[in-house]
């Protein structure tokens, strides 16, 4: 085996359909979120735009949180697989 320093092993992780369809969810969710607030404050409904921008804020924090979550857990397909398990991963010498 060599040394780390003559290959590099590049890890691609594909997300599952679900995973983007409540990714989808989330934006529409936040972007008719943002859209009542502005709307309250256009208005001048004080009361109903400050319900709406903590709901955005809380919906950003929440989304932007489990995405983060989500993108380390290995049940997305990341390989826990190392190249010596691999033999396709190391770089084979001739």
């Amino acid at each position: 085996m060599t040394n780390g320093a003559d290959y590099f092993i590049i890890t691609i992780r594909r997300r599952p359909v679900w995973f983007w369809a409540l990714a989808g969810l989330w934006l529409l969710l936040e972007i008719l979120t943002l859209q009542t607030a502005l709307a309250s404050v256009q208005e001048g409904e004080a009361r109903a735009a400050t319900i709406s921008w903590i709901a955005a804020v809380v919906l950003a924090v929440v989304g932007v949180l489990a995405w983060l979550r989500l993108g380390r857990s290995q049940k997305l397909g990341e390989s826990s697989e190392r190249p010596d398990d691999n033999p396709s991963l190391v770089e084979h010498q001739g």
